[in-house]
């Protein structure tokens, strides 16, 4: 279903807006909801439709905003603190895709667990990507969209590494256990995966947009207790979206927005930080509280 495509001398197909294309560019989209939809499929969603927000983009998430993104999510969050999120994990859908037989595995190590983010945390794509700036980008991806009247159409997709990327990686992978948690679509992400870590030696798992618990079709939830017998006193969530770390605010790290800036240095400080905090702690919740203190900022907040 994909190719990676050479950035020397390669025809880029024009983009086109068929199905899979425009659910992929769908979801780097904020998603409006009509609030007068009814929403009571199950016990979670019921008590869902009772929340009223509109969420701060992750766009807001940069350098010299870093303060006012986090107070004005970690207000959202304190409204969906009630939410009953182990109903939700009781969905069976939420469990396609789920790499079991990896994430038993995985869990046999003593390694502390690094769950990673993709998009705008190690990596930024672009979708309406032009010929004269292919040489921008680290990639480009080819993808097959669905097939129209037998005919078969492509789209490419620009990738952008976040400087050290792949140092970050080799570096995490001698001390911790990795795997990715995301808001995208499979299909994507395991393009993405299959470049960034070519012979599956680092990234031991992905967990994908399916796995997330979807609130009013506004922010998707990254719920580590997807993860049967997680010990979340070993797990970190590395995010550039807060409102991922809703159920477990605590074992979140937050990364600022990539959006392809070269210069950008987030995954250094951030390697910094798990070396010298997260490596030695007995309890990454007590480290990552003392550190950022996100719990104390919603006590405040409620």
């Amino acid at each position: 279903m994909l190719e990676i495509v050479s950035k020397q001398g390669s025809e880029i197909a024009e983009n086109k807006s068929k199905s899979f294309y425009s659910k992929l560019k769908d979801e780097f989209t904020l998603i409006k909801i009509d609030y007068e939809v009814s929403r009571h499929k199950n016990a979670f969603e019921k008590e869902a439709s009772n929340i009223f927000f509109t969420p701060i983009s992750v766009q807001e998430n940069y350098t010299g905003n870093y303060d006012n993104y986090v107070r004005t999510t970690l207000l959202h969050i304190v409204s969906l603190k009630e939410l009953p999120f182990e109903k939700a994990l009781s969905n069976q859908d939420l469990y396609k895709n789920y790499p079991f037989k990896e994430i038993n595995q995985s869990l046999i190590s003593n390694k502390k667990l690094i769950l990673l983010d993709l998009d705008e945390t190690l990596i930024h794509s672009e979708y309406e990507i032009k010929n004269e700036n292919i040489n921008s980008y680290d990639t480009v991806i080819r993808f097959k969209d669905n097939e129209t009247d037998g005919t078969e159409e492509y789209f490419s997709v620009g990738v952008y590494l976040r400087k050290g990327v792949r140092k970050f990686l080799n570096i995490l992978n001698n001390y911790f256990t990795i795997g990715i948690f995301t808001a995208s679509q499979k299909e994507y992400a395991d393009a993405i995966l299959q470049y960034l870590d070519p012979d599956k030696n680092i990234i031991k798992f992905c967990l994908y947009r399916n796995n997330c618990i979807n609130v009013n079709d506004l922010i998707n939830i990254k719920d580590l207790r997807i993860i049967k017998d997680i010990d979340l006193k070993k797990t970190v969530l590395i995010d550039n979206n807060m409102y991922s770390f809703a159920p477990q605010i605590s074992n979140g790290i937050l990364i600022n927005s990539f959006y392809g800036d070269k210069t950008d240095a987030e995954l250094f400080n951030v390697l910094n930080y798990l070396m010298e905090f997260i490596l030695p702690a007995e309890d990454v919740r007590e480290t990552n509280e003392k550190i950022f203190g996100f719990k104390k900022i919603m006590e405040q907040l409620e």
